[in-house]
């Protein structure tokens, strides 16, 4: 094992506490919290790369490589910090790099500013140390340098994966309002269904406005063990660049992540929509995945829900919003049926993502549910919420 750095990984602010579980499961490190969106770990390089390979609930892992205070009103403090950042000790002058910025809160600069100014640092930082002016490219670096501002705090993270993560690689059907796989990840794992698959196979997930089938297709991946950087491991990713990466045997490392994949392994998994165009497409993003032999597709309205599924272990579900696809349907009557399901039949938990007019409707149509979790977030470009339901 090779000397600890300080890492940092990245979802959708409200998922904080479902990453730090992942991290400590997947490789035994405690995760703490950093700023909205992020938290922090310590571990050797090794584990950061089956973090790379096998997370499913981040967007980003980072070599984090500095940190500070920065005042709201002066760029200044930013260069500061940044100039403090030993740069060579991660990649060389004969690199390009390219820096990315992300500001949260009040600022008297912008975050393209925020990169000219981090980016300057680096460069300074190798006619100092080499006499060498590394070269920027903005469009395809070999590093990406990732400075993200909340409030008064910056820290300085080197980009390990490249394309975010939740770029799985399996889908050959775009839905228009297509989920986020990290967040399907996150809704699955909030209801308990893949700890009481691990008891009781036969437990069914029931996703029934299924969409593209991000849902139904990340929790047969969950339970099969499969890695999601599967469809990514042949174009490999930009920390196999960075010095303390460099001499670790990386095809033996995922080999042993592949290891622990269980593909016979069937869990019980039904998924429908109302729309046959989707189900068709979700079923060959399944095929796509490889986990078509654990995923029942049916073509249906979530209103008859209750006559159509017997059991219900778990529900995850990303209702229309009915403002994201443009076009507008009365779903109501779907989601009393949804509610009149879960009232009778729901063993475990279920979560949804959603938001816009559709979000209060939801609300109302599962009000005779008890109300375990609301958590606000921001996604898509929409307040949204995620809610957690058992039974009362």
């Amino acid at each position: 094992m090779g000397r600890r750095h300080e890492f940092l990984a990245v979802t959708l602010p409200g998922l904080e506490d479902v990453m730090r579980e992942e991290i400590e499961e997947l490789i035994g490190e405690a995760a703490r919290p950093a700023v909205p969106g992020k938290v922090r770990f310590s571990a050797e390089p090794e584990k950061a790369v089956e973090l790379v390979y096998g997370m499913r609930s981040a967007n980003r892992i980072l070599l984090l490589v500095g940190e500070g205070e920065v005042d709201p009103s002066d760029l200044a403090s930013v260069g500061g910090i940044a100039g403090g950042v030993e740069w060579s000790d991660y990649f060389d002058p004969d690199m390009t790099f390219a820096v990315r910025a992300e500001r949260a809160g009040k600022h008297a600069y912008r975050s393209p500013e925020i990169a000219a100014e981090v980016g300057a640092a680096v460069v300074e930082h190798f006619l100092r140390r080499s006499g060498e002016r590394i070269r920027a490219n903005l469009k395809s670096p070999d590093v990406t340098v990732r400075a993200y501002v909340s409030g008064g705090v910056l820290l300085l993270g080197v980009d390990l994966v490249g394309e975010s993560l939740h770029k799985r690689g399996y889908r050959v059907y775009q839905h228009p309002a297509s989920l986020s796989p990290v967040v399907a990840y996150s809704l699955i794992r909030l209801t308990g269904w893949l700890a009481e698959v691990e008891r009781d196979p036969s437990s069914p997930l029931v996703d029934p406005m299924c969409g593209g089938g991000t849902i139904p297709i990340e929790a047969a991946l969950a339970a099969k063990r499969i890695p999601p950087g599967t469809w990514r491991r042949a174009e490999g990713w930009p920390f196999r660049l960075l010095k303390p990466f460099r001499d670790l045997p990386i095809e033996e490392m995922l080999d042993r992540v592949d290891a622990q994949a269980r593909p016979d392994f069937r869990p019980s998994i039904f998924a429908s929509d109302v729309s046959p165009k989707h189900v068709a497409g979700a079923a060959r993003n399944a095929i796509s995945a490889g986990v078509q032999d654990s995923i029942t597709f049916s073509v249906f309205s979530a209103e008859f829900l209750p006559e159509r599924v017997d059991r219900i272990g778990a529900l995850s579900t990303n209702p229309p919003y009915e403002l994201r696809t443009g076009r507008r349907r009365d779903v109501e009557a779907a989601f009393r049926g949804l509610a009149r399901a879960l009232a009778r039949k729901l063993e475990l938990k279920a979560s949804a993502i959603l938001g816009g007019p559709a979000l209060p409707k939801f609300e109302r149509a599962m009000s005779a549910l008890r109300l375990e979790e609301r958590r606000a977030v921001r996604y898509g470009g929409v307040d949204a919420a995620i809610l957690v339901y058992s039974r009362p």
